[in-house]
């Protein structure tokens, strides 16, 4: 399907979202992206966003919609009022299609949506619904939220654009707070130009963004500790190895195992239980709750060196991408996993989640039928050029 900026005209905007609709009338019943939604919801006439249907991540308050946050507890509802981001997307002529599946506080509790290019897999999370919506062809953007990988996972396991922007691009008003530290606001489109699209129109600037192609990208290889499966790595190998006119240097994961994988969690956890286990704030399941309570009887050491830590890894990063256009990486280990009792494993973002740093999933491939991708990571605040370099990757679509 055509991303939404080449839908230039009021009638083609139009027409997309007529198609959009159609298509939630055939596969919404199977796919279940959505907690609530209005098929008749309208927007503003004018804007750039005008005609582009949007979903919104549960974990997000909307005036229109209930906000339940994934929760099994239907008494866990937000305020009815527009989070920052919803009100800028309605102040843009975009329609607010309806509330899309989260897990639970965005942490481990699925919801009930599936993969729409193989419905016994996982879309990913947390920002299922999100993610599944713009796979399916049911909404031209949706937003969602990343404190781990929750938006650029589900991105390469459902085959669309995922983009993280830089930590403070955007507000997070009316976003439940998991990790004051690590949450990001996440956009899915079709392209990465939609995604820029989307960003700069919040910005005040809306741009058609032109690809440019990069002199100089940074692989990085993943240590044989790391468990990606051999289509991935064989695909990021042979993609390091298929960018004529692009000088690639390939070098191994610089950082150790243990803060790979251990470093997000560090701070995310500490920040969450005293963020979610506050009294009054809202009931949690009861494996979340006994997941973040021994954080929250936690001395505040760990969490200081871990912050420690994460100021030396923003240093080592400025410092590893200077001189290159981007940094580029697996988005998830593998395709999605079977099943709908696990999300996946956000090893591939979580490291680089809390450094602040832009990144966005570039749809590229498939394997066995089911979506397999590269990630794309710039320096601070360079979103744009970062997302320049991605639409020039997903056009150029190397043959590998």
């Amino acid at each position: 399907m055509n991303d939404f900026c080449a839908a230039s005209s009021p009638a083609q905007r139009a027409a997309l979202a007529q198609h959009q609709l159609e298509a939630i009338a055939a596969q919404e019943g199977v796919i279940h992206a959505f907690t609530c939604m209005d098929p008749a919801a309208r927007g503003e006439d004018s804007g750039p966003l005008a005609g582009a249907l949007i979903g919104v991540k549960d974990i997000i308050t909307t005036a229109d919609f209930p906000t339940h946050y994934g929760s099994p507890f239907r008494d866990n509802e937000g305020p009815r009022i527009d989070a920052w981001c919803v009100g800028e997307a309605k102040r843009l002529g975009a329609v607010i299609l309806g509330k899309t599946v989260s897990t639970e506080i965005a942490f481990a509790l699925p919801g009930p949506t599936v993969n729409p290019h193989d419905h016994a897999r996982t879309p990913g999370g947390s920002s299922s619904g999100s993610a599944a919506a713009v796979a399916a062809g049911f909404v031209s953007f949706a937003i969602g939220t990343q404190t781990a990988g929750s938006t650029i996972r589900p991105a390469s396991f459902c085959g669309v654009t995922g983009y993280k922007p830089s930590y403070g691009l955007l507000h997070l008003e009316g976003v439940q707070a998991i990790s004051t530290t690590c949450d990001h606001l996440g956009f899915f489109t079709q392209s990465p130009r939609d995604a820029w699209f989307m960003t700069s129109a919040t910005l005040g600037r809306a741009e058609v963004l032109q690809p440019r192609q990069p002199k100089r990208l940074l692989h990085v290889r993943m240590p044989g500790a790391v468990p990606l499966e051999d289509e991935m790595r064989a695909r990021m190998d042979a993609l390091a190895r298929a960018l004529p006119g692009v000088d690639v240097e390939t070098v191994e994961l610089p950082v150790p195992l243990d803060d790979f994988a251990g470093l997000q969690p560090a701070l995310c956890f500490w920040e969450a239980a005293r963020i979610l286990l506050a009294p009054g704030r809202m009931r949690l399941a009861e494996g979340l709750t006994n997941l973040l309570q021994p954080y929250l009887e936690m001395d505040i050491a760990p969490y200081a060196e871990a912050r420690r830590k994460r100021a030396r890894y923003q240093e080592q990063f400025t410092a590893l991408i200077a001189g290159f256009d981007a940094v580029l990486l697996p988005a998830a280990l593998g395709v999605a996993p079977v099943g709908l009792a696990n999300t996946g494993d956000a090893l591939m973002s979580r490291f680089w989640t809390p450094l602040h740093v832009p990144a966005v999933t570039v749809p590229l491939w498939r394997a066995g039928g089911l979506p397999l991708a590269p990630q794309l990571l710039g320096a601070l605040g360079a979103d744009r050029e970062l997302l320049q370099v991605a639409q020039w990757l997903f056009e150029t679509n190397p043959s590998l």
